[in-house]
C-alpha cells in the first residue's frame, strides 16, 4: 500500500509540475506576443516605407509636370511677352490693348491658369513649397506683382476677393521661400485694386 506520505510527495510533484507547465506555456505566450508585435510593427515600417516612398515618386512626378509646364517655348514667351513688353496708361487702356484682343489675350490667360493650378497643388500640399520654389524662382512674384492690381480689380468688379486666390497662394508660398534663401522679404509693395498704376 501507498504510503501517505508518497502520496503527498506525487501531489507535489504533480503539482510543481502543474505550475512549471503554466509558466512555460506564459512565458511561450507572452513571448509568441512580443515576436508577433515585433513583426507586426516590422511590416507596418516597412508599408510606412513603401507609401513614403510612393508618395516621394508622386510629388517627383507632379514637380517634373511643372517643369516641363513652366520651361516650355510657349510658356515662356508668352510670359516674357507680357510680363516685360506689355505696358498700359490705365485700366480702359489695358482692356483695349490687351483684355479684349483674342490674340493677345490668352497669352496672359496661359500663365496667370498655370501659376493659379501650381497655387492649388501647394495649398493641397502636394508638393514642398522649396521644390516649387526650386523650380520657380521668383517668376511668379515678378508676375504677381505686375497683375496683381487687375486681378484685383477684376475680383472687385465681379463680387470676389479676388479672382485667383491659388495665384495669390503661390504668391505668398513663394515669398516666404524667397525670404528663407536670401534673408530678406521680396521688395515690392502689392498695390490695391483701386491702385490700377501705369505699365
Amino acid at each position: 500500500m501507498v504510503e501517505l506520505v508518497e502520496l503527498q510527495t506525487i501531489a507535489y510533484i504533480a503539482q510543481t509540475v502543474g505550475v512549471v507547465g503554466t509558466l512555460t506555456a506564459a512565458f511561450i505566450a507572452v513571448r509568441s506576443y512580443i515576436n508577433a508585435n515585433k513583426r507586426s510593427e516590422e511590416a507596418n515600417k516597412k508599408e510606412q516605407e513603401t507609401r513614403d516612398r510612393d508618395l516621394d515618386t508622386r510629388q517627383a512626378q507632379l514637380l517634373m509636370q511643372i517643369y516641363d509646364r513652366v520651361n516650355n517655348r510657349d510658356f515662356t514667351r508668352d510670359w516674357g511677352e507680357t510680363n516685360y513688353f506689355w505696358k498700359w496708361d490705365d485700366y480702359n487702356d489695358y482692356f483695349k490693348k490687351y483684355g479684349a484682343n483674342l490674340e493677345e489675350y490668352p497669352k496672359f490667360q496661359n500663365i496667370i491658369d498655370t501659376y493659379e493650378g501650381i497655387g492649388v497643388i501647394l495649398q493641397n500640399k502636394l508638393v514642398d513649397p522649396k521644390l516649387i520654389y526650386g523650380v520657380l524662382r521668383v517668376s511668379p512674384l515678378l508676375y504677381w506683382e505686375k497683375f496683381s492690381p487687375l486681378m484685383k480689380k477684376w475680383g472687385a468688379d465681379a463680387g470676389e476677393s479676388l479672382m485667383y486666390p491659388g495665384f495669390e497662394f503661390l504668391y505668398e508660398e513663394m515669398c516666404k521661400q524667397y525670404e528663407l534663401e536670401h534673408g530678406y522679404k521680396f521688395g515690392y509693395k502689392i498695390r490695391s485694386a483701386d491702385d490700377v498704376v501705369k505699365k
